[in-house]
């Protein structure tokens, strides 16, 4: 068995290198480390290549500059030399001229990864030259570039089952038709990634509505696309995926008609016959500015989901990953608008579990309009900002089919919610009419709120299984403690006071976390702790 190279070689201060032991082909090989001083020679270096003969080359080099010219040119002419059997290459920092120097062929070469250093923005622009490998590399299958722009039209692309493209620079504008000339040479691909890499579009280009041509890729089965609303609905509105199962889509909106492009082609990727289970759970997500709807065909795919982190990592099995955002301004409505237009066009019929996170805001409308879908819905999480609403359509009265709306939820998560005297009287007024609905909720998860021993008594007289939180309050500001403002039902036509809009959750997840010109939430200085300011009088 030919034994394996593996160089790393580090903004050219320290080189490590390991050996496979020889063995027969029946005994797996070992992977042994041998560190080389910082002060090795380019002889020294020479002299390891040269033992390691035609051995498979694993060769990793991480900020690589000109400004050692000797070093910069030696890991030039020992790249060039030995990339016949270089199997897998990654290169960052700023290595152009390298670029421009390695024409050889790499018969042997799987993985290749470019990654610019710096801004991927600024200049010089940077560019894979036409000649790199000669155009022959039949063994490529996995190509990664960051911050390079590159021909479509290359030869490399056509065994490729991975791709990634990042942030290449602005200069290199992609045509409609090169982009799917090349996609259509690309039957084997499995996962495609395009940060910023979509074919250039007008503002009222005619072929996302009605696209000329479409390409099929047919092995599909991971897209994750980022960039301009109008760019992610131009590349979907041309693409047919028959066997992907993720798709992640982030784009930037402009206006109230690049969102309405984009949505349809999201949707209809976003579950197919391909997929072994339908849609089970649903996450909607928002704050100003900022919308994201995550699906899985799993059930409590949610379940631990408290915050950006724990969203991310969800995200990675999830079907769908749709996330919108603007850095111009919407006008006020638009993030329920995009719920509704999203989950209008989506299959809920399965859905089994849902969240509002973060600071979610539908209406009842909402609620009421899409409730007759969601026939499965057992367990529901809300946010504060997204009590209300759902609760007013739980106390609608019920539909002309005399059937209950959400006839399975038996469960229900309220999530950092301040339960002030006011607003617990309201949530039992809710539990109540679900009963008499024929419905009981089975299970009330207060478990991360804020109330008092009262507020969990009151509840628990409705729902038999109440989890509270850890610790009540025994002091604190008078709505907690006003029980005396009713002892009753609410009238229906009183009014609401400023304590039932749920105004008062935590502070936004994305907050300072975006590349792009970051934005502060206008409520973002009142959040000086979790729950400061539980109480809206």
């Amino acid at each position: 068995m030919t034994p394996n190279l593996s160089l790393i070689w580090h903004g050219y201060v320290s080189l490590m290198f390991a050996i496979d032991g020889m063995r027969s082909q029946s005994t797996p090989p070992t992977f042994g480390a041998t560190s080389i001083s910082p002060e090795v020679t380019l002889a020294g270096l020479t002299e390891i290549l040269a033992q390691a003969k035609m051995s498979p080359l694993h060769f990793e080099a991480d900020d690589i500059t000109p400004l050692n010219k000797a070093r910069f040119n030696a890991f030039g002419r020992q790249l060039e030399a030995h990339i016949s059997h270089t199997c897998h290459l990654s290169v960052s920092g700023e290595f152009q001229t390298v670029l421009e120097q390695l024409v050889s062929p790499a018969p042997a070469l799987v993985s290749l990864s470019l990654r610019k250093r710096s801004d991927p923005y600024t200049l010089p622009q940077r560019n894979i030259p036409d000649s790199l490998f000669s155009g022959t590399a039949p063994m490529l299958t996995r190509l990664e570039l960051v911050g390079y722009s590159f021909g479509w039209k290359s030869p490399l692309l056509k065994g490729l089952r991975t791709l990634e493209v990042l942030t290449p620079p602005l200069q290199a504008a992609l045509t409609l038709e090169d982009w799917l000339a090349a996609l259509d040479q690309m039957s084997q691909l499995k996962m495609l990634v395009l940060h910023r890499a979509t074919p250039a579009v007008s503002i009222d280009n005619p072929l996302i509505s009605q696209p000329q041509r479409t390409v099929i890729l047919p092995s599909l089965t991971h897209f994750t696309i980022i960039g301009s609303a109008k760019g992610c609905a131009l590349a979907l509105a041309h693409l047919m995926l028959p066997a992907l199962i993720s798709l992640q889509v982030t784009s930037v909106s402009e206006s109230q008609d690049d969102i309405r492009s984009v949505i349809p082609y999201v949707t209809r990727n976003a579950h197919g016959p391909q997929d072994a289970a339908p849609l089970q759970t649903i996450l909607l997500d928002e704050e100003a500015m900022h919308v994201k709807i995550v699906a899985w065909t799993v059930p409590d795919a949610d379940a631990e989901v408290c915050d950006l982190d724990t969203l991310i990592k969800a995200e990675a099995s999830a079907r769908l990953v749709l996330s919108i955002k603007t850095y111009t301004g919407w006008l006020t409505g638009t993030e329920t608008a995009i719920f509704d237009a999203v989950l209008s066009q989506l299959p809920l019929n399965a859905i089994s579990t849902l969240s509002a996170q973060n600071n979610t805001r539908l209406t009842k409308e909402v609620w009421l309009s899409h409730a007759p879908r969601l026939t499965m819905l057992r367990r529901a999480l809300l946010v504060p900002t997204a009590v209300r609403a759902f609760r007013e359509m739980i106390e609608e009265d019920a539909p002309p089919s005399g059937l209950p709306r959400l006839p399975q939820l038996t469960k229900l998560i309220l999530s950092k919610v301040s339960l002030t005297a006011l607003r617990t009287y309201h949530l039992r007024d809710m539990l109540v009419k679900r009963k008499e609905h024929g419905v009981p909720l089975e299970a009330l998860d207060l478990g991360t709120c804020i109330g008092t021993e009262r507020a969990i008594q009151l509840l628990s007289e409705v729902v038999s299984n109440v989890q509270g939180p850890a610790e009540t309050l025994m002091v604190g500001k008078s709505a907690f403690f006003n029980w005396e403002r009713r002892v009753g039902m609410f009238d229906e036509e009183e009014e609401h006071t400023d304590d039932d809009e749920y105004d008062d959750g935590p502070g936004p997840w994305y907050a300072f976390t975006d590349d792009e010109e970051d934005y502060e939430d206008e409520d973002e200085d009142e959040d000086e702790d979790e729950f400061s300011d539980y109480d809206d009088e």
